[in-house]
């Protein structure tokens, strides 16, 4: 009789040295040297620091650790392999296999205490690493030089993981034995050689960087590509493993069943993950799961309240440490969330224990959201929530206002997925309920204010407070308009004008560093497509462009403002031939702001679901998206324009658009020729 195959393709074997049971995942394997990494004194850390930052202050099951959450990648990651169609046929080894599970469960190594807090401290703060960068330890600053990294720039937890991995005597040590005993050949390697795996495969594995090196084969060059697509992406391990964990923990209703994944997954021609149609139906799940687990938890007001007390305190005590370089060292690789509860503990802050048991007669006081703000204060809000240094300056300048020092600020936005993964005949960007999900992530912006008392007590500190914001400088002509809707409710006014002057800061910012903020030379480049095709409608009508033409201008133009050494400032990647997911994302978060409009009509075009290998061609019928500028958008762009001389940061900052401008004339007949092409489908993918 005939041997059943397997429903999934077969891994190459490990030897277990144990079996654990995990909530999530039922029943783990863990192989020796895996449980060897476990025990060493890097890696138990992870057991004192929490997930999920102060969540389990409103979620008292929200205890669980960095720890668990590690292993639970590393089982996720040999789950998402499994579900590889054909992986079989790559020919992995059980060294392979090792080496990417390793890398899985090492990937948070360098977390620090109540993460949220942390990465908010130095996302709010920047100008922290460049004080400390010289008295940060020698061997990290080596490290970090041999990297090709800045130490004086802001640094996420994932460098601190590869200076863990690449230099921590217990792991290393368990590493180069388990070399030596599974790799016969690797009794001929030196130490430099073995240093060398851990530094360029092991670790670079870990966070999520392309492996380069000439001391592995090709053939695991091109395993380490499909494990980089496990580790980051839309539906990466990490990812699977946190939402099923977070939502498990704070008795969320969101499974995921990464079982339906099965022979979903594929490897395309590149070497890359690609999803098959089917795998969508999971893809949905976890972009859902991602959405919900943001608004309920990490928006919780305890939680964000919480983290931005915590974010000041360290912020003032480390100003005060004469040792702060070591103390922020120390922080990611030696503390536990203990250790910090006691450092705020002594830091003679009265209100730091009632906060921390919740006694604090905590309080949202207002708020100003989404649906009560002008596009252009909307738009105001999404920028400074993408500059969050300028968040703790706003909550300085509404303390000033108010009178009140113990008002806190909060930004939530939810960001949209990212729509980089491949799917096989198209790609996410086709997916209507992802993009469902993606606008109701722009329409959860909004700027919270925290704190204990009420706003005003009296109709004497009200009109007080009143005449303060009619003083204030944004109060002008041109801006009044965008607040009529709210101008009853001070707060809500007060916000909206604060937001546009932290936005004219950043443009300021931008001017000096010769930078365009990525949304506004986007509505440069489609206004200017807009005059272009005005003049055109005479000789051709080219009709409203597609999100593809618009991409192609803005390309054609950005190459032209980098010889001039002018960038963009955002993340929007403009240096492929095809949209890129990045560009998209722009295109929507701006028609969702209310600064674009589209119009669609059903129309005989190329599928973009054609199977990979069929060179046939197939018309379907299928949206077409046209887009523009609409008056708010038009408007937004000229009283920037009036204001330039009356508003210093817009001065200098304006004379950049200009530059787009003089680009766009330079190369109006390329323009045009994309626009007249912009009205033959079979030239174009929508």
């Amino acid at each position: 009789m005939a041997e059943e195959k397997s429903y999934r393709p077969r891994l190459p074997g490990l030897d277990w040295e144990k079996r654990v049971r995990d909530p999530i995942w039922g029943e783990i394997g863990i192989t020796k040297m895996e449980t060897k990494i476990v025990q060493t004194e890097a890696f138990t850390r992870l057991r004192g620091i929490k997930q999920l930052s102060f969540a389990y202050l409103s979620f008292p099951g929200a205890v669980h650790s960095r720890f668990e959450h590690s292993i639970g990648v590393m089982h996720a990651t040999d789950q998402i392999l499994k579900s590889v169609k054909d992986i079989d046929e790559l020919n992995m080894a059980s060294k392979d296999r090792q080496l990417l599970r390793l890398a899985a469960l090492l990937h948070d190594i360098g977390h620090p205490p109540f993460s949220h807090a942390m990465e908010n401290l130095f996302s709010y703060h920047p100008e922290i690493w460049s004080e400390i960068k010289e008295d940060l330890p020698d061997e990290f600053k080596k490290f970090m030089n041999l990297r090709g990294k800045d130490y004086g720039k802001p640094r996420k937890h994932e460098d601190f993981s590869d200076y863990i991995i690449c230099t921590d005597p217990e792991i290393k040590k368990i590493i180069r034995e388990w070399l030596l005993e599974t790799d016969k050949n690797a009794i001929k390697m030196n130490e430099g050689q073995i240093e060398t795996l851990i530094r360029d495969v092991i670790a670079k594995l870990a966070i999520g960087e392309d492996v380069t090196t000439e001391e592995v084969t090709e053939s695991f060059k091109n395993l380490s590509k499909i494990f980089k697509g496990i580790m980051s992406g839309d539906i990466d391990a990490d990812k699977i493993d946190y939402l099923a964990r977070d939502n498990y923990y704070c008795g969320l209703p969101y499974n995921l069943d990464v079982n339906s994944l099965r022979d979903q997954v594929m490897i395309n021609k590149n070497g890359e993950l690609t999803l098959r149609p089917e795998a969508l139906k999971f893809v949905n799940t976890v972009i859902l799961a991602r959405y919900f687990l943001i608004i309920e938890v990490h928006q919780d007001k305890w939680d964000a309240f919480t983290t931005a007390k915590v974010v000041e305190l360290l912020n003032e005590m480390l100003k005060n440490d004469p040792a702060r370089a070591n103390t922020i060292f120390n922080m990611f690789t030696k503390w536990e969330d203990a250790g910090l509860i006691e450092h705020l503990k002594n830091s003679g802050d009265k209100e730091i224990k009632e906060i921390l048991s919740t006694e604090y007669s905590l309080r949202e006081i207002g708020k100003l959201d989404y649906w009560d703000t002008h596009p252009y204060v909307r738009e105001a809000i999404q920028i400074i929530s993408e500059n969050e240094h300028h968040i703790p300056k706003m909550q300085e300048d509404i303390r000033e206002v108010t009178g009140q020092k113990n008002l806190f600020i909060h930004i939530n936005r939810v960001k949209s997925p990212s729509f980089d993964m491949k799917v096989e005949g198209g790609n996410l960007l086709r997916n209507e309920i992802l993009r469902g999900i993606s606008e109701e992530s722009l329409k959860n912006l909004q700027i919270v204010v925290y704190g204990n008392s009420a706003l005003t007590s009296n109709q004497q500190s009200l009109k007080k407070l009143e005449e303060k914001i009619e003083h204030l400088p944004e109060q002008t002509e041109q801006i009044d308009g965008y607040v009529k809707n709210i101008e009853k409710d001070l707060l809500k006014k007060l916000l909206a004008y604060l937001a546009v002057r932290h936005y004219r800061q950043i443009c300021g910012d931008c001017a000096r560093d010769r930078k365009i903020l990525a949304p506004d030379f986007l509505l440069l480049i489609m206004n200017a497509i807009s005059e272009i095709c005005v003049e055109m409608k005479e000789r051709h009508d080219p009709g409203d462009p597609t999100r593809q033409s618009i991409y192609r201008i803005a390309c054609l133009v950005h190459q032209d403002l980098k010889n001039q050494s002018i960038g963009i400032h955002g993340k929007i990647d403009l240096n492929e031939k095809e949209i890129t997911p990045s560009f998209y994302r722009e295109i929507r978060k701006y028609e969702q702001l209310g600064l674009i409009s589209y119009a669609r009509k059903i129309e005989l075009l190329e599928s973009e679901d054609v199977m990979q290998g069929d060179e046939e061609k197939r018309l379907v019928f299928r949206f077409d998206r046209r887009f523009k500028l609409n008056t708010y958008g038009i408007e937004k762009l000229e009283k920037m324009h009036d204001l330039q001389d009356a508003v210093p940061e817009y001065n200098e900052y304006i004379k950049l658009w200009d530059m787009v401008n003089a680009s766009v004339k330079k190369y109006k007949p390329e323009i045009e020729n994309i626009l007249i092409k912009n009205n033959h489908p079979e030239n174009d993918d929508r």
